[in-house]
């Protein structure tokens, strides 16, 4: 099962990169945005005109996603008490 989390996950960071460079490629200007997680403090950066949409979603999602590991922890350590 490891196997196969990782491999989607791979294929999946390549194709987010293949559209970063595709993207690149077609206009001189953009737009970033992102969150980068420390322990319990977000670290946010965003430049461009959507920038802190761009932020906003990135810090959003990777709330959503430490939520929904910390909800599967509790629930095996839950299974495996019982």
């Amino acid at each position: 099962m490891s196997g196969k989390l990782f491999i989607v996950g791979f294929l999946i960071l390549l194709a987010g990169f293949g559209l970063l460079v595709a993207g690149a490629a077609g206009q001189g200007s953009g737009s970033v945005g992102g969150a980068v997680f420390i322990g319990p403090f977000p670290i946010v950066f965003g430049s461009g005109p959507s920038g802190p949409e761009l932020a906003l979603v990135s810090v959003v999602i990777g709330a959503v996603m430490i939520g929904l590991v910390v909800l599967w922890g509790w629930r095996s350590h839950a299974r495996q008490v019982d």
